[in-house]
């Protein structure tokens, strides 16, 4: 099975073709990367496999699941590490975590029990009621990377 497959994905922001026509199958297991300059496509492209925005034309199966049809199940799947992580400076470590993972569907008890361990192994729960807004980057780094992990998504994107 691949982890991802496109037929003729494309997507456009009016007149600007942002993704043309990508077919690709990216088999399951796979480190994949895409290269290319800035506009070229590559963020668009990983929001649209993510179920983050649709796209304009074209189809998609991440992890199974139909973009368009399944893009809750895509999410849930799917975790992203962004260049610029969304954490809330007013919430603690523990408090981001938490909540991220409910938003993924975990119960509370569970989004807890992941927190915790994810924080362990990252040496941060010693800062769990920290407040985020007075980490180091390189603290916000380690915690945005525990966030995108800890519904232990089948497929991983670090950007």
């Amino acid at each position: 099975m691949n982890a991802i497959e496109t037929q003729q994905l494309t997507r456009t922001f009016g007149s600007r073709v942002a993704v043309d026509s990508l077919t690709l199958a990216i088999p399951e297991s796979t480190v994949f990367g895409f290269l290319g300059p800035n506009g070229a496509g590559k963020t668009t492209t990983v929001r649209m496999l993510s179920a983050l925005i649709a796209p304009s034309n074209g189809r998609a199966m991440v992890n199974g699941y139909e973009l368009g049809a399944n893009d809750g199940l895509i999410r849930q799947s799917v975790g992203i590490l962004t260049e610029v992580p969304g954490l809330y400076d007013r919430l603690t470590a523990l408090q981001n975590l938490v909540f991220f993972a409910r938003l993924y569907g975990l119960s509370s008890h569970r989004a807890t029990q992941q927190a915790e361990r994810y924080l362990r192994m990252l040496d941060l729960w010693e800062r769990r009621d920290e407040r985020v807004g007075g980490f180091s980057k390189g603290m916000r780094q380690k915690l945005a990377i525990v966030r995108a992990l800890l519904h232990e998504p089948l497929l991983q994107h670090c950007r």
